[in-house]
Parts: structure tokens; sequence; C-alpha cells
């Protein structure tokens, strides 16, 4: 699928962050590759950028991504960008003759929203515009915003000042190559057309359908409106359906934040892991010297560990360098600062108790945690469609009681409620999974 990318204004009111607008940075990543990428993931394959101010500044840019992404993008510039935006698309019509992608360079959007429109039946001289019609939606600016009008499933009326409208224009539209013609008829009335002014024009024909989506999408036109997208963003990066409810309630608030700096380096996930791994098997350290202070002082660091971790998979998603190599790095990493974490904890409890039982304790803890962490991808895939999983026991309800058992001083007690615990919801989830066989 071909894909038009529009970037040739100037951005004015983005000014405060940064001079070339599609180079603007969200979270360490250029708007204009934020673009390109979730495409991609939507299904584009080839690329055609229209510039215009800054042309060289951006054509470089996009030359680099073009080898980094290992994809075709065509550069082409419009030497009337000062004009509306109609004359960009108009760039594009003696080259794409097939129905295609075009997209703004400052809209970002779930690749869902194109994935919508991929699936929707289109006819020759037609155009599909993806609109959102929660009009409460707070990343719209409502003053600059684009509306439109609904009759059914077609479009009437489009434009920033009508006063009747259903939804608002995501900026994401699947075309016909008829839009050129249209264009250039819409280019003799008017020599400075929009984009808007076409598919007005279009609409006038019941020639625009609407297609109703429900998906995150925002115009990044100012500074109010670029921390609005950032934030979204974050949002986006930590939900994630199987953290349990220290990771959702505690770290992720944290880990986020701590995200939102570390997306401004060149420091990878893969990195943060194993960060994230040294804390913990220095917590560990600390808790075999069999002293009070270092064990209070190791819990916080094992604490600290497991909410660093929430930033691998975080950076990886706003950084688009998740692979199957990373989680599988993480998890294995996860695995090793376990054990050493909970041999750290029974080495302190023997040291304090000189109790065989104590190692015996610690071993359990040590076989219920790996089991927990073995049977939990297991059981959420063969049980996803049958029962409500509820508030899952994990990873990070094992960290947080290790630090409040080390902060409190109640090791040995702690020790034996994660025995008890990790292999009891080991036994549950074998039998629940039985059941349901």
């Amino acid at each position: 699928m071909k894909c038009l990318i529009i970037a040739a204004g100037q951005g004015t009111r983005l000014q405060s962050e940064g001079t070339i607008k599609p180079l603007v940075l969200i979270l360490g990543i250029p708007l204009i590759e934020r673009v390109i990428r979730t495409a991609m993931e939507g299904g584009a394959d080839e690329f055609y950028v229209v510039v215009g101010y800054e042309a060289e500044q951006i054509s470089i840019f996009l030359v680099q991504l073009e080898k980094r992404l290992n994809i075709i993008i065509n550069i082409l510039v419009n030497s009337s960008w000062k004009m509306q935006n109609g004359t960009s698309v108009l760039q594009a019509r003696n080259i794409i003759d097939e129905p295609f992608l075009l997209l703004m360079s400052d809209h970002l959007f779930d690749s869902v929203i194109i994935k919508t429109l991929l699936c929707q039946p289109i006819n020759d001289g037609d155009v599909l515009l993806a609109v959102d019609e929660n009009k409460n939606n707070p990343l719209v600016d409502m003053e600059d915003v684009t509306k439109v009008d609904m009759e059914g499933d077609y479009i009437t009326n489009i434009g920033k000042d009508i006063d009747n409208f259903s939804a608002f224009d995501t900026g994401v539209f699947l075309c016909t190559p008829a839009i050129f013609s249209t264009l250039k008829d819409t280019n003799k009335i008017n020599e400075d057309p929009s984009l808007s002014s076409i598919i007005k024009r279009l609409a006038d024909h019941k020639q625009v359908k609407a297609v109703s989506v429900n998906n995150f999408w925002v115009d990044v036109d100012d500074k109010i409106t670029h921390g609005k997208a950032e934030e979204a963003l974050l949002a986006i990066s930590r939900s994630k359906n199987n953290d349990g409810p220290i990771a959702h309630y505690l770290n992720r608030p944290i880990s986020v934040r701590i995200s939102q700096r570390l997306v401004n380096y060149n420091i990878t996930p893969n990195q943060i892991s194993f960060f994230s791994f040294i804390c913990s098997a220095i917590a560990a350290g600390l808790f075999s010297l069999g002293n009070y202070w270092m064990l209070a002082i190791g819990g916080t660091l094992a604490q600290f560990a497991s909410i660093i971790d929430g930033c691998d998979g975080e950076i990886a998603r706003l950084k688009y360098l998740s692979s199957d190599f990373g989680g599988w790095f993480d998890a294995v990493l996860d695995r090793y600062a376990d054990a050493f974490l909970l041999f750290g904890l029974t080495w302190y409890v023997y040291s304090q108790e000189s109790s065989n039982l104590s190692l015996v304790i610690g071993f359990l803890a040590v076989i219920g945690s790996f089991m927990l962490s073995y049977t939990a991808d297991k059981y959420d895939n063969m049980m996803s469609n049958h029962i409500n999983k509820g508030m899952r026991i994990g990873r990070d309800i094992r960290i947080f009681l290790i630090f409040l058992g080390a902060i409190f001083n109640l090791a040995y007690l702690v020790l034996i409620a994660i025995a008890i615990l990790m292999n009891l919801e080991t036994i549950r989830r074998m039998v629940v999974c039985q059941d349901n066989e």
C-alpha cells in the first residue's frame, strides 16, 4: 500500500519545540518518523513524502530513515509550500495511480485506524476519512481541529469553522487517484486550495465516506498538543494487560517518568534490563552480609530494580525497539535476579536463625517463584478465553514483599509467605487449567 505524507508546511505554532516541524521530537523520535513507522504497522510499504520548508534538512533525515528501516521513501518537493496543503497533494498527481493512504506529518495515531480503513470497500473516485465521534476527546484543540458533519456514513461538510458537526477529522485518509482530478478542478476555481476544500467538493457529490474510529490520535500543532501527545504516548507505553497490582499502581507511575527522561538518550532496552539485573545482584549481596541496615538498603535497591525493570519495555515501545530477543533476554535476567534475591534473603535468615528449616523454606521460595514465572504465559494463553484472571500474582508482588520484609526486618516471615504464596498459586493454575481443558 502506497502512502502519501504531507510535510511541507513551516509549523510556526510549534516553533518552541523545534524549528523544523516534521523533525520535532516526541519522546526522542521525530514526528515524521513516528508517522511513517505507524503507517508501516498499518500496512503501508512505499512512501511519498512532500517537503517544502527546510526541504533539504528533512530530505537528509528521510534518506537516513529509508536506510535504517529498509523501506522506500520517495521525496517530492513542493516549491509552493507557502500555499495551502492542497498544492502538496497535487505533487503526486502523475506518480500515484492506485488507492493510497494520505497522512499528515503532524498527526500521530494508532495503526489500528489505518487497518480499519483498509478493511473498508472503496469505489473509484471516492475517499474514506477516519473520523472521531468523541466530542469530548481531551487531546483535541477545539480552536484548531477540522470538524466534519455527516449524514449517515457520508460527510456533508468539513472545515474548522463549521458550527454544526458530528465528528473530528483525524487526518487519516484512504484515497483513490480521482482526488487529483478534483484537486485540479478546485485549483482552477481557487488558486490556493486546501485539502479541506477538496474534500468538501467531493462531499458535495457524496464521494467522501466517514469511517468512525475510537483510537488514539492527536494533531501536534503547538506546545500544548505536543505535551498532550507525549502524555498519551506514555500512557500507552505503560499499559500492559499482564501487570500485577504493584506494577500497575506503584511501579508504572514511577517508571514511566524515568522512561520519559531516558528516551532522550541513546540507551537501549537491553541495557536497562541488564542494569536492573545488576541492581538486584547487588541487593542480594547486601542481604548476605547479615546486617539489618544492609538488608534494608538491599530491599530498597531490589524495589528500585523492579521499577527500573518496567522501563525497558516502555522504552522499547516508545522508540520502536521491541524485539523477541529483548523480551526473552529480560525474562532470563529476571529469573537470575529472582534466584539471587531469594538466595540472599535465605542466607540472611540462616545467619540469624541458624536453622536448617530456613534453608528448606528458601529452597521452596526459589522453586515456587520459578514455577510461577514458568507457568505465567502458558496459563494466560490457555485460559484467556475461559476465565477472568483477576488480580495477577507475579514478580512485582514477590519483589515488593522482599522490600517490605527487608525494611521491617521480617525476612523470615516474608520468605515463608513467598514460599507458600508462589507454590499455591502455581498449583491453583494447574488445577484451573485442568478443569477447563
